[in-house]
C-alpha cells in the first residue's frame, strides 16, 4: 500500500476538510476538499480541486471551484459526478442553502482543467420544505442509464430548529435525467425508530441497476442503509449495518463491477480512528474481506477505483489538518 501526503494547514488554510474524489473517463483522478481558513463548518473557506494525470503520484495546482467571500462565507460539500462520455459534474453548496445560500451547479468539458460559470439550481431541491440542506459529500454516480445522481441531506422546516442546525436531518437524492441540463429531488427518505437521524449518504449502483445508499445516522453505532430500484423513489426502509460500525463519520462507497462493492470509514463505535476498506461480492449484504488504510487518527474519507484496479482512499487526519491518499489493489483486501 502507498500512503501520501496530500495537503496540511498553512498560513492560507488551516483545515482541508470534507475531502471527495472523482475517477474521469481519460483516467485522471480528481480530488478536492473545503479549504478552511478556520475548523468551523462556517468559516471562511473556498472549494478547491487537484488534478492527477499519473494515478496519484503527482497533483495540479489548485482549481477554485468556489471561493467564500464576506457575505457568503461558506462553500461547501463539493460533489463530483463523472460521465464515460468525459463530461464532469460538479455541484457544491453556498452557506448550506440557508439565510442566501443556494446549491450551484458546474460543468467541465476538459478533464477538469476549465468550468462552466456557476448555475444557481436551488429550485430543484424543494426550498419550500428544508432549512439546511447539502450534497454527498463526496461523490456522486452516473448509472448505466445515464442518471447523475448524488444523495443529498436536509433539515425539514417542519423540525421546528435554528434554521441553522444540522439535525435531525432527512435523505433523499438530487438527479438528472438529462446530463444536468435540470435537476430534481427525489423521494425523501425519513428517520425511523432504529435509523436516527440519517445524514451524510453515499450511493452506488448495483448490478441489476438498482441504488444502494450506505447512510450515516448519528449516535446508533454503525452504518445504515436502503435501496432503490430507480434511485429517486420505492426506497426500502432504512435498515442497520451492525456490520460497519461507525462513530458517526462520513464513510463512502463505491461499486467495483457486477455486485463487487468497495466500502470506507472509521470503523469504531466512538473515534475518528481505525480507518478500514471493505469488500462485499453481494452487493453489500454481506462484508467478507478488509485492509486496514490507517490504524490511527482518521476521519472522513472517500474512496475510487481507478482503471486499472487500483483502489484510492482519500481522508482525513485531525479533522483535516492534513489529509491523506492510500492506494492499493482490492485483491490485498484479506
Amino acid at each position: 500500500m502507498k500512503n501520501t501526503l496530500i495537503c496540511a494547514g498553512n498560513e492560507t488554510y488551516s483545515h482541508y476538510r470534507i475531502p471527495g474524489m472523482t475517477v474521469t473517463a481519460k483516467g485522471t483522478l480528481l480530488i478536492y476538499f473545503e479549504a478552511r481558513r478556520t475548523m468551523s463548518d462556517w468559516a471562511n473557506m473556498d472549494i478547491l480541486l487537484y488534478r492527477s494525470e499519473d494515478g496519484g503520484e503527482s497533483f495540479s495546482e489548485p482549481i477554485v471551484i468556489a471561493g467564500g467571500t464576506e457575505q457568503f462565507p461558506t462553500v461547501n460539500n463539493p460533489v463530483c459526478i463523472a460521465e464515460p462520455d468525459g463530461t464532469l459534474h460538479f455541484l457544491y453548496c453556498r452557506d448550506y442553502s440557508v439565510e442566501g445560500g443556494d446549491v450551484f451547479y458546474r460543468r467541465s468539458d476538459d478533464d477538469g482543467k476549465t468550468w462552466s460559470e456557476p448555475r444557481n439550481i436551488m429550485a430543484s431541491t424543494r426550498p419550500d420544505y428544508h432549512n439546511v440542506i447539502a450534497c454527498g459529500p463526496g461523490h456522486g454516480i452516473c448509472t448505466k442509464n445515464g442518471m447523475l445522481l448524488t444523495p443529498v441531506w436536509m433539515v425539514p422546516k417542519s423540525a421546528n430548529v435554528p434554521v441553522r442546525a444540522h439535525n435531525p436531518a432527512q435523505i433523499s437524492t438530487l438527479y438528472s435525467l438529462d446530463h444536468g441540463d435540470t435537476w430534481q429531488l427525489g423521494e425523501i427518505i425519513p428517520a425511523s425508530s432504529t435509523v436516527p437521524d440519517p445524514n451524510e449518504t453515499q450511493a452506488a449502483e448495483l448490478s441489476d441497476g438498482s441504488i444502494y445508499l450506505n447512510v450515516r445516522t448519528t449516535g446508533s453505532g454503525c452504518r445504515a442503509y436502503t435501496r432503490s430500484k430507480t434511485g429517486y423513489s420505492g426506497w426500502d426502509d432504512l435498515q442497520r449495518d451492525e456490520t460497519l460500525i461507525d462513530p458517526t463519520c462520513f464513510g463512502s462507497v463505491v461499486s467495483a463491477g457486477g455486485k463487487q462493492l468497495g466500502f470506507v470509514n472509521c470503523c469504531s463505535k466512538t473515534e475518528r480512528q481505525n480507518l478500514v476498506c471493505r469488500y462485499s461480492s453481494d452487493g453489500g449484504k454481506t462484508w467478507e474481506k478488509s485492509i486496514t488504510v490507517e490504524p490511527g487518527d482518521a476521519g472522513y474519507a472517500d474512496i475510487a477505483v481507478m482503471p486499472d484496479g487500483t483502489v484510492c482512499v482519500l481522508y482525513e487526519q485531525r479533522f483535516g489538518e492534513c489529509d491523506r491518499l492510500a492506494r492499493f489493489r482490492m485483491d490485498e483486501l484479506k
